[in-house]
């Protein structure tokens, strides 16, 4: 009885692991959800959003430093540990993508987001909703097929993205726009890209872990 009880300190139940993986997720999703406010946002409500956007973050990355911590003290983990490691970093790092491109926007004083630029956020919400689900059917091997469903769906989004981002960028340099509001859009531009980016590697990095452990 008694190394049981002592195995039961040191073996968590391993569903707790794809509940903190979730509850990551689900504050990623939020985030998604406040970035989004900014494409049909008037430049006064920026700043008030990029402050709401980065609590959220703040919150998210001690969701994650939670699993991290629950890591270090567990023998046992439902899926290889580093493996859990880099999906929680991941997933993490959509909502530090977000936030970041929120302050740029804050910081550089846009006074407008081009209809790119409001595509490229609705677009990043798309994928980040998507990921948070991904990560919710993780734990259950039955949603296999729906996960690549939505693996392919945020494929797709990235590869608006990518479209848009050239497109968009291809027009700041034929334009000729001043140099300065040059690299204010362009480094916007590039945080919007990488928002969606990030998505698209949560899902690679899922679609691995599926694979190992199928």
């Amino acid at each position: 009885m008694l190394l049981d009880r002592i195995v039961q300190i040191f073996l968590p139940k391993q569903d707790n692991f794809f509940q903190q993986l979730d509850a990551v997720g689900r504050c990623t999703a939020r985030g998604a959800e406040c970035f989004a406010r900014f494409a049909d946002a008037s430049p006064d409500q920026f700043e008030t959003l990029a402050a709401e956007l980065r609590a959220i973050e703040h919150e998210g990355d001690q969701l994650a430093h939670a699993l991290y911590d629950e890591l270090d003290k567990s023998f046992v983990t439902p899926i290889d540990r580093e493996d859990l490691h880099d999906l929680t970093a991941a997933i993490d790092d959509v909502l530090d993508q977000m936030e970041e491109c929120a302050g740029l926007i804050v910081i550089y004083h846009l006074g407008r987001l081009t209809p790119a630029m409001q595509a490229m956020i609705k677009l990043a919400r798309g994928g980040a909703i998507e990921v948070a689900a991904c990560v919710s059917l993780l734990a259950d091997p039955k949603h296999h097929a729906e996960l690549q469903r939505r693996f392919t769906r945020v494929h797709e989004l990235e590869n608006q993205g990518d479209e848009l981002y050239r497109t968009e960028v291809g027009r700041l340099f034929r334009d000729g726009l001043d140099p300065i509001e040059l690299i204010r859009e362009k480094e916007v531009l590039d945080a919007l890209e990488a928002s969606i980016d990030a998505c698209d590697d949560v899902c690679d990095r899922i679609r691995s872990v599926v694979v190992k452990n199928s």
